[in-house]
């Protein structure tokens, strides 16, 4: 019983033994001498200082700025990175017209745009919303691309066959097959629109989970700062295994490409 359970939700308890041990080395490595807490406190008191920021407001504050920002940033991107997907998935011309816009944006750091969406926009969550929705649209927007573009030769054969028509075959055929690769694109974006937010935030923001990661270190306040760091980590966990748990959901629809 205790070895099927293992076998069932091995990754999930090898993941967590993982994280319980770099834990537990961190306070061994610092209560021990080998590293100063100056530049990494310690988990205890990591989590004693959690504690004074959640009583005293702190935490929900930030956090619900940055997830603020992130939800609107991926609620963007997912619009337009699956709607722009499907179209030039479905219409090379559509496709050759996006392609140099999507390759400067591979090429291209994001954040060397900050300066721009900061005249256009303003400091604050504008901007920060501008760059996370840029962060994560190219994952969704390449996933969905693909997805398309790889539907099963077979089965849209087999679709023409019987009378089907171009609409039909996109709904009924590419559209249902692409969905297991379109949600692989949005647990990639999901990180991305993260680490967008918190890269904004870091640079220009009042609230949010970056903010007092920059303010705090400005301070040489390690614990204070480690507190947002470590929010950070377990919300890019949680969001990402979510996106998985609901990405495995779509397994059954995968299809042999015929390629």
């Amino acid at each position: 019983m205790i070895a099927e359970l293992f076998y069932r939700r091995q990754a999930l308890i090898l993941g967590t033994l993982s994280m319980v041990g770099l834990v537990v080395l961190w306070q061994i490595a610092v209560d021990g001498g080998f590293i100063n807490p100056f530049f990494i406190s310690t988990p205890s008191q990591v989590w004693a200082e959690f504690v004074v920021q959640f009583e005293d407001g702190q935490v929900a504050a930030n956090v619900g700025a940055t997830l603020y920002c992130f939800a609107w940033s991926m609620g963007l991107a997912t619009v337009a990175g699956i709607l722009l997907g499907m179209l030039a998935g479905w219409f090379s011309d559509v496709e050759a017209a996006l392609e140099p816009f999507i390759w400067f944006k591979y090429s291209a750091p994001t954040v060397a745009f900050y300066p721009l969406f900061v005249a256009w926009l303003g400091y604050g969550t504008p901007t920060i919303i501008a760059i996370a929705f840029l962060f994560a649209l190219t994952p969704i927007y390449a996933n969905t691309l693909s997805g398309i573009k790889n539907t099963d030769r077979d089965l849209a054969r087999a679709a023409r066959s019987f009378g089907a028509k171009p609409y039909d075959i996109f709904f009924r055929v590419a559209l249902p097959g692409s969905v297991p690769v379109m949600m692989a694109g949005l647990r990639l974006g999901v990180g991305r629109a993260l680490t967008g937010v918190v890269v904004a935030e870091l640079f220009g923001a009042n609230a949010g989970l970056g903010y007092a990661i920059t303010y705090y270190g400005q301070l040489m306040q390690t614990t204070r700062m480690m507190v947002s760091i470590v929010i950070v980590i377990l919300l890019g966990v949680i969001l990402t295994q979510i996106l998985s748990f609901l990405e495995s959901k779509t397994d059954s629809w995968r299809t042999d490409t015929g390629r």
